[in-house]
């Protein structure tokens, strides 16, 4: 377990994350040189990689040099399981830098767009990983002794055990239910063991608050949570979300990024959120791209794009200029917090990216916009397409949950409202079929937004 050695300061590794950028960028770079090495001296996959772009790890002499490095790919990642496992009977053959008998974890994505990408780590990932995570915990006032219930999905699931070991680490109190429980045991054991933590994705949050008076007969506000820990999907970020969910609880509701990967962020708490601090720059090189060009843009005010990451001083997957496929907005403004570091906002998946009449627009948008007129909505939505794909025939057509109570005409005037609404500040106008409130089904994972007829 970390010892608590830090006092009363405000920044648990605090020469790091304070440091100047322009002195990170130099240990990155010192860091980069040996990653780079050490995947080609251990990895078929990379070995391969480099080779077909004619390069060497001693080409890789400045940043230039680093975007020399292709990318890589959830689909890559797959097709290098798959042959891992046709040619050595195992999934670490082609991947794995370390050796078989120094991986000690092994994690998975949640598999929501395809066969889930295993992370393979070795004991010292997971000591810099835990190092990351109390960085994140520190920054916003958690301390050890503090009680955690986690409901995220623990079965594989990167934000599951990950976190669990890391909170362990840290020194907190935890009590590992998991999504898996279902509701009425996580508020069972909310209401028994009283914690002021709870750790889950924002579209569990709200179910269980919507839900803890039905099934505990008192409303969520009296379980005496007073941090909400939220990541894995959009809605932390969201302001009026944001807002509905903490007065449900009396509880702060913290955005966080980073589980198994080195790319690791959370939000300040402020009353108006502006985006996740990026706190781990000194174990993770961030990049942002044009998703359709593949060209690197600047960090500048505001910037978006998709976002790259590469692992640094990592051993088991150490993963190279890696497009995750999400779409990043970046901040580089000082935040009115007084926290250093640029901060960070997911806008959604390049997957999950409509297209209507050539205007783009994310699901995580449609709900921004949808949450703005709480209370008379629930906040709960689909996306109705008759068929998969981006390209959207119009209109854009959405099942809405209007809040209960509402009559005939106030519906009406509020499909008309929200129409116009999005007609004007997202340039896509939708045609809205209002359904009774809980009608659709609240999920305990990962919401999914989209539905195909």
């Amino acid at each position: 377990m970390i010892k608590n050695n830090h006092g009363d300061r405000q920044f648990w590794d605090e020469t790091l994350e304070t440091m100047p950028r322009e002195q990170i960028r130099e240990i990155q770079f010192t860091k980069l040189k040996k990653q780079v090495k050490y995947n080609y001296d251990n990895s078929i996959f990379y070995q391969r990689k480099f080779d077909a772009a004619g390069l060497k790890p001693g080409d890789i002499k400045t940043w230039d040099d680093f975007k020399k490095i292709p990318y890589m790919d959830k689909n890559e990642h797959r097709a290098a399981q798959d042959e891992s496992l046709e040619r050595f009977g195992h999934p670490y053959g082609m991947l794995a830098c370390a050796p078989r008998d120094k991986i000690v974890r092994l994690s998975a994505t949640s598999g929501t767009t395809g066969t889930p990408t295993l992370y393979m780590l070795t004991k010292n990932d997971i000591k810099v990983l835990n190092n990351l995570h109390a960085r994140k915990y520190w920054r916003i006032g958690l301390r050890p002794g503090d009680t955690v219930i986690v409901a995220f999905a623990l079965s594989m699931f990167a934000g599951g055990v990950p976190c669990v070991d890391a909170l362990w680490d840290y020194g907190m109190c935890v009590a590992p239910v998991g999504a898996e429980a279902r509701t009425r045991r996580l508020l069972e054991f909310a209401a028994l063991t009283k914690p002021t933590v709870l750790f889950c994705t924002p579209s569990m949050v709200e179910h269980l608050g919507e839900q803890c008076e039905v099934i505990l007969g008192k409303p969520a506000s009296t379980l005496g949570i007073k941090y909400l820990l939220c990541g894995g999907e959009p809605g932390a970020g969201m302001p009026e979300f944001k807002q509905r969910v903490e007065k449900m609880f009396g509880a702060q509701m913290y955005d966080m990024l980073g589980s198994v990967q080195t790319l690791h962020a959370i939000s300040c708490g402020n009353s108006t959120y502006r985006g996740m601090h990026f706190l781990s720059e000194d174990y993770c090189i961030l990049e942002l791209l044009d998703p359709e060009t593949g060209q690197v843009l600047e960090f500048t005010d505001g910037v978006t794009g998709e976002y790259v990451f590469t692992y640094l001083d990592w051993e088991g997957t150490p993963f190279l200029r890696y497009r995750m496929g999400d779409i990043m907005q970046v901040h580089t403004g000082q935040c009115e917090c007084g926290w250093p570091g640029m901060r960070l906002k997911l806008i959604g998946r390049t997957d999950d990216m409509l297209i209507v009449k050539g205007i783009n627009i994310y699901p995580s948008a449609i709900k921004n916009i949808l949450e703005s007129f709480s209370p008379r909505v629930t906040g709960a939505f689909r996306i109705i397409l008759d068929r998969p794909g981006h390209q959207v025939n119009p209109p854009l057509r959405l099942k809405v949950e209007h809040a209960p109570g509402l009559e005939k005409q106030q519906i009406t005037d509020l499909k008309n409202e929200i129409e116009q609404y999005m007609s004007e500040t997202a340039r896509v106008r939708p045609e809205i079929t209002f359904i009774p409130p809980f009608t659709l089904e609240r999920s305990e994972h990962k919401t999914r937004y989209i539905e195909v007829e």
